[in-house]
This record gives C-alpha cells, structure tokens and sequence, in this order.
C-alpha cells in the first residue's frame, strides 16, 4: 500500500452520474469544507450499490459491501474511515481503516477500491476521506462542473434523461 499523505480532507458523495463520453458511472465526491470536486469512475456494479446505499433501499439478501459490513462487524471490529490515499498511473487507491472494538484496539488498514471503500462507508456512516495530494491532483472546481453541466444539459433531448437504470 502506498504511503499515507499526512492530510486528509473529509468529502461525500454528491452525486452518482453517468458519463455522457463513456456512459460510465461516475461517482462526484465533494469537499465537506469548499468546492472542491473529485470524480471518480467505477464499475456498474459498485455504482448500483452505491445508489441503493444512498437511497436506503435495502436488497432483499445482502449484496457483498452488506456481507463485509457484517464480517467486519462480527470480528469485533468497526469502520471508522476510508481513504482515497493515492493516485498512480490514473488509478484511485484507497483503504478502509478498521478498530478493533474492544481492548487491545488493534487497527487495520485494508486496501480496496474506492468504489467498494466508498459503497462500505455509506454502509457504515464512516467518514470518507482524501487525501490533500490525491485532491490536488485530481480535484475540479464547483463552477467548472456547474458549467460543464448546464451545457451537458443544453445538448440533451428528453429521450436522453432517465437511461441509467438500477
């Protein structure tokens, strides 16, 4: 696992999207503390999960951030953040940090995609994280997506809205 950046900054999710380009998912986290945005593509599967997470819909047997939710909970252990730490060759890395609930308190530091990260701490109400540098590398400003979406926006039809489906 890459090395920690000493600085994290706390966002959340704003919105799941799907780019027009590639009709990927997209998921746009934003800083609790400023504009600052942070895209970040991921699967179809992560993207589902992470609209019933923040929908509150919850599936009828339990998807697999449920199964690691309920893992991690049966070890003794709990979710008390995850990290975007990095970002290498345009790939995201990420952790999720876990507490070990009682006496020792050990800590474990789990690697994962951001998507699974960011799916498992809407699961768990942790606080999602990134670091100062992955931010700085990667961030864009508020105005400039609002821009990009408004003219996004002007260039689609009616038949256009309403595609991505769950």
């Amino acid at each position: 696992m890459a090395p920690y950046d000493p600085v994290f900054v706390t966002v959340e999710v704003r919105a799941l999207v799907v780019d027009p380009t590639t009709e990927a998912p997209v998921v746009i986290l934003q800083t609790t503390e400023g504009s600052d945005l942070l895209p970040i593509w991921v699967g179809g599967f992560e993207a589902q999960s992470i609209a019933m997470a923040i929908e509150g819909i919850e599936a009828p047997r339990p998807l697999t951030h449920d199964l690691l939710k309920s893992v991690i909970q049966s070890t003794g252990f709990e979710v008390v953040a995850v990290k975007i730490h990095s970002l290498e060759d345009g790939i995201f890395k990420a952790s999720a940090q876990l507490m070990e609930s009682g006496p020792p308190s050990k800590r474990l530091d789990i690697d994962a995609r951001p998507s699974d990260a960011i799916a498992l701490a809407l699961r768990t109400q942790s606080p999602i994280q990134v670091s100062q540098t992955v931010l700085d590398l990667a961030r864009i400003q508020k105005q400039s997506v609002d821009e990009a979406l408004q003219t996004l926006l002007e260039q689609m039809g009616p038949e256009d809205l309403g595609q991505y489906e769950m």
